[in-house]
């Protein structure tokens, strides 16, 4: 990776000179430096439609990365969890060729690594070799695609060991609320489906083939490569391996946003109290995001970033911690994905200190969707934004992934050789205007606290208690 650091090096000491945030053209050599920095990625597309990316590296190693299209954006409340049971049977009963843990043991007596993840919108399976051994990570992964066990015995382990989870989760404020804030929003659908008992138990062997029959197939698989051998020998490898699995269609998630956006207004300004014996209150508050493509995201990133996502320096933390030592923990959050996105906001404080933490949140949500941010802030925000972009592209994995997300999303080539460019002509207008849409949508809140702060909660909203 040599190549690669070294000119990620260089932009991240170019970054350091001025950033003219009210310019309307592109800062030149801060553009030019990061685009002949950034690494080229080459594309082939096989027969079958599966993808590969590949990247070179100057280091022996052979880092591989599958995607498949598919992940808990697809669940609904019916079979929600599928996606982490399907993963972790995968990662339990192992395939044809390499069945329970023999594809681990392999892997294991090279030096080399094995995981298979969950994610929102895919299921990754990621494999590590040195480059003298890639004909074996080549053929544990074509096994994987092509042949994999979905037999009771892996299926029910899977099965308990995500139950443990849930009832974990439980016990856990943080997950519980944000849990019942998606759902709420979304509905028990995509974002808002939560696993229970009851649906996880529903899964069997044969719903988990046809899902991997249905969504692990040609064009919903990128496979991207990092490896010290040439272009060519992946290519031939992939060929050897991975052309036995079968074409297949496109295959996203839909989310009716007209539905999502006329259900949240019905609710807006509710607050859903999760009664707990806790000496703390945990307050999460939040709204439906525009899809990924939206113009309009790298306005809603800077008033976020301005809001609660720059750390210290966001209003919520300077408002909430640092002011008033009302809480240690304070954030907000943007997060936008192919088909829909999240806004959410989140603080932990005492029970008694909780309507005066929700009522800060809410003003500022309301101040930074009224009033234009100050030049200050935004010249902050955006050179916060430049000096810290270098490490999203620090390892092989963020690279790897920013690829990988680029292909998923159907985004430019050129999303984040752009990127700053993107962020630099945003201006406070632009901010404000963004946030009045977003948050005129309708907001929720759920607090997970002491059943007593009903009353001092009723002061921001109707209160709903949820047992």
């Amino acid at each position: 990776m040599k190549k690669i650091y070294t000119g990620l090096a260089i932009f991240s000491l170019v970054a350091l000179l001025s950033f003219d945030e009210t310019a309307a053209e592109p800062v030149k050599s801060i553009e030019s430096t990061f685009i002949s920095s950034l690494p080229v990625v080459a594309k082939h597309k096989m027969k079958n439609d599966i993808t590969l990316l590949y990247l070179e590296d100057d280091l022996p190693v052979t880092v591989i990365y599958a995607s498949i299209s598919f992940g808990k954006m697809y669940e609904t409340a019916v079979n929600a969890g599928i996606a982490d049971v399907l993963s972790k049977t995968l990662s339990i009963a192992g395939t044809a060729s390499y069945p329970g843990n023999s594809m681990y043991q392999q892997l294991e007596s090279i030096g080399g690594e094995i995981n298979i993840s969950t994610g929102w919108e895919t299921i990754g399976i990621e494999i590590k070799v040195l480059s003298k051994y890639s004909n074996l990570a080549f053929n544990i992964l074509g096994d994987i695609l092509k042949n994999p066990v979905f037999e009771e015995a892996g299926v029910t382990s899977a099965k308990k060991l995500f139950i443990e989870k849930i009832k974990r989760d439980k016990d856990k404020p943080d997950e519980t609320g944000v849990l019942k804030l998606r759902e709420i929003i979304f509905r028990g659908s995509g974002y808002g489906a939560v696993p229970t008992e009851t649906s996880i138990g529903a899964i069997d062997p044969v719903s988990l083939k046809n899902v991997w029959d249905q969504f692990a197939s040609g064009s919903n698989i990128t496979v991207a490569v990092s490896s010290s051998k040439s272009g060519n020998e992946v290519i031939t490898l992939a060929e050897k391996e991975f052309s036995a699995v079968v074409k297949g269609k496109k295959k996203f998630y839909t989310v009716d946003k007209d539905k999502i956006i006329s259900d949240l207004k019905s609710v807006s300004g509710n607050i859903y109290l999760i009664p707990a014996e806790l000496e703390q209150a945990t307050i999460y508050t939040g709204t439906l995001a525009p899809e990924i493509k939206y113009n309009g995201n790298y306005a809603l990133y800077m008033m976020n970033y301005i809001l609660g996502g720059g750390s210290f320096s966001s209003r919520l933390m300077n408002e909430i911690r640092v002011k008033r030592g009302l809480a240690y923990s304070v954030y907000s959050l943007v997060r936008n994905r192919r088909n829909t996105g999240v806004f959410i906001s989140f603080v932990q404080t005492r029970n008694e200190s909780a309507a005066e933490a929700l009522s800060l949140i809410h003003n500022n949500i309301k101040l930074i969707s009224e009033e234009p941010v100050t030049a200050e802030e935004l010249q902050w925000a955006k050179e916060s934004v430049k000096n810290s972009y270098v490490f999203r592209f620090n390892t092989i994995n963020d690279l790897l992934g920013n690829f990988l997300e680029v292909e998923y999303n159907d985004l430019d080539d050129n999303y984040y050789k752009n990127y700053l460019n993107n962020i630099n002509k945003v201006t406070a207008d632009d901010i404000v205007n963004e946030g009045k849409k977003m948050f005129s949508q309708g907001l929720v809140t759920v607090v997970v606290g002491d059943r007593k702060l009903e009353k001092d909660l009723s002061r921001f909203g109707k209160v709903i208690i949820i047992e």
